[in-house]
């Protein structure tokens, strides 16, 4: 009787925490934009954001660390140890301020707002333009605008996946990855305009290069959530995590090659807002190195000119391989088919903007396989799999052999429930030690490149090699 009166007062109270935030911060219900390619899809309703504050309850989720349940307690981590809380400050700090001066000297003509007023940033760096801006990028930038689910899901039977209320699944790895892509890897404007793109005049300006891997960005976040994929018994494991992951990545960067292609097609207002880089190709789309040598100190530091391996050629772009990589191990033939003409056929002729059909075609043969993906690769031997993935890459991008890895540690941690794996954990902290960004002596300071300057990738290939013979 107590748990239940319990359940009651704080539906209430949530209940009244709901009409006071949308006094304070206005009824108004802004209209989702749907990227060009999503005509066939279903629209979905207008949401309304309010706020971290409304999940701030102490009988909700800001419930102390120690002694709750993560669910408990999800508020105060996030307040205290995330640092996506501080996404919007940054855009006060001295970086930002280059980053705009920088964009304002390529076009005199075209004055550039502070990058805390500017559309280029907020849409990732602010969950919401009004009041709740400070708070960087709170709960409803990853759980889905909370006006239509906040009073839902505190009742008894309410259940996260499937709803129709507008909450993000984030226990399901491509509904998570392809939600936290929208900022991680880009997508399309939000309705006020605000832009979820880092375009390359961006990154040339001095903004970090985006990419994204979930089961990366979730080990460097404080958990506040429960893991279910620990490869415990009943469990969904981390390969399915990897996979899926992977897939839902490759979902937002298709959502947003979308935009990209019609504003390529159709000159920077198909795009439908401001500071878009409305063009094709936007070669943050494809891999860096291909046309750019990792970043070099003079000769006579004692670092060398990079080259180009045997048979490649500086200048010719290739599809991001972070994301493009490992496909036809992760999806059975017919869907790896479709996505890998589509990668050949883009590569082939870059400078065309590929067809919004085609863009289609890879999203419904991602959703039609992705049923069948969990549980897929568990059902495989480790050591054919490990195989797959050595030889599934080309280990002379850096790109490619760091995302043989990701997929290794997956594989090593799936089976660590089962048999010891000290070995093969040894040779893959050995591998992200030759994968890891090198540092140097610059006029007496230590200096970290930003690029895989001196990547050695006969070391890399033995050491993938190695870790999947130990696997058999």
């Amino acid at each position: 009787m107590g748990g239940s009166r319990r359940t009651i007062v704080v539906v209430i109270a949530v209940a009244l925490a709901v009409l006071m935030l949308r006094g304070l911060f206005g009824g108004r219900r802004e209209q989702p934009t749907v990227s060009p390619t999503a005509a066939a899809r279903s629209v979905a309703p207008p949401r309304e954001v309010l706020g971290a504050g409304s999940c701030s309850s102490s009988g909700c989720h800001a419930a102390a660390v120690e002694g709750h349940a993560a669910w408990e307690s999800a508020y105060t981590v996030w307040a205290s140890r995330d640092r996506h809380t501080r996404a919007y400050r940054v855009l006060h700090e001295p970086l930002a301020k280059q980053i705009v001066a920088a964009l304002a000297a390529r076009d005199p003509a075209r004055p550039q707002p502070p990058a805390h007023e500017n559309k280029a940033c907020l849409g990732c760096h602010a969950t919401e333009r009004r009041a709740a801006m400070a708070d960087g990028v709170s709960c409803e930038s990853c759980h889905g605008p909370a006006g239509d689910w906040l009073v839902a899901h505190t009742l008894p039977g309410w259940k996260t996946k499937g709803n129709t209320l507008g909450m993000v699944d984030l226990a399901d790895p491509f509904a998570c990855a392809s939600q936290c892509g929208q900022c991680h890897i880009g997508g399309p404007p939000a309705a006020d305009g605000t832009l979820h793109e880092v375009s390359h005049d961006l990154i040339a300006a001095g903004h970090p290069r985006l990419t994204f891997e979930l089961r990366s960005y979730k080990a460097a976040e404080p958990p506040h959530w429960h893991d279910r994929f620990t490869a415990a018994a009943g469990e969904a494991g981390p390969l399915d995590e990897w996979a899926l992951g992977r897939l839902g990545g490759l979902e937002a960067y298709l959502a947003q090659v979308a935009v990209q292609s019609a504003a390529g097609e159709q000159g920077p207002a198909a795009a439908g807002h401001d500071g878009a880089a409305g063009v094709w190709p936007e070669f943050t789309a494809f891999d860096c190195y291909g046309c750019h040598r990792p970043a070099v100190a003079p000769l006579d530091r004692g670092l060398t000119v990079s080259v180009p391996p045997a048979g490649k050629h500086l200048g010719v772009p290739k599809l991001d391989p972070m994301t493009w990589s490992l496909l036809s191990v992760i999806l059975p033939d017919e869907a790896a088919q479709t996505l890998l003409a589509f990668r050949s056929d883009v590569e082939a002729n870059w400078w065309r903007p590929p067809s919004q059909s085609s863009i289609e075609a890879c999203r419904r043969a991602i959703e039609h396989a992705r049923p069948g993906v969990a549980g897929r690769l568990a059902a495989l031997p480790a050591a054919k799999l490990a195989q797959d993935v050595v030889a599934g890459i080309d280990a002379t991008s850096w790109d490619e052999a760091v995302s043989a890895t990701r997929a290794l540690t997956a594989l090593v941690d799936q089976l660590a429930t089962t048999r010891d794996v000290s070995a093969a954990r040894a040779r893959l902290a050995t591998l992200r030690g030759l994968l890891e960004f090198r540092e140097a002596d610059l006029g007496g300071r230590r200096v970290r490149f930003n690029s895989p300057q001196g990547y050695d990738s006969a070391s890399v290939q033995a050491e993938l090699q190695a870790l999947a013979e130990s696997l058999q």
